[in-house]
């Protein structure tokens, strides 16, 4: 694989960028990530609009990572899909970003999307705690 897939972050807010620079904060620059904030006040066209401006000028098998399944930047991503070649996951945790900064250097595509969902997963569970004593 000559060029690495590019990673786009599309959330409420400026988690997005957040999230980007703490994955920054462990890995170091990543190349060819960008995030994209619904703020308070913009329109689902207008979000969609400066999505599209990125897209036009990338290779295809974007992956696109969401907040929040069914909400606004998962369907603008789900609108844009019917025009670009991309691959569309949601629940984006900092672990998703750093596995898929990883993995597309072998992978891309649908095969990356769900490498980098089963990271997701893997990453949402409860700890196991060891006995504590005198706990009230």
């Amino acid at each position: 694989m000559n060029e690495k897939s590019w990673i786009l972050i599309l959330t409420h807010g400026n988690v997005g960028e957040a999230f980007v620079e703490s994955a920054e904060m462990i890995m170091g620059t990543l190349a060819n990530v960008q995030a994209f904030s619904l703020l308070p006040g913009m329109s689902p066209e207008e979000f969609i609009e400066t999505i599209k401006v990125k897209l036009d000028t990338l290779p295809k098998g974007v992956l696109v990572l969401t907040d929040l399944f069914g909400g606004t930047p998962f369907n603008a991503a789900i609108a844009l899909s019917g025009n670009y070649d991309i691959n569309v996951v949601s629940g984006v945790n900092i672990s998703m970003i750093i596995e898929g900064d990883l993995l597309r250097n072998d992978l891309s595509g649908r095969e990356l999307a769900e490498a980098v969902q089963q990271v997701g997963m893997k990453a949402c569970c409860v700890a196991d705690l060891p006995q504590q004593k005198n706990i009230k």
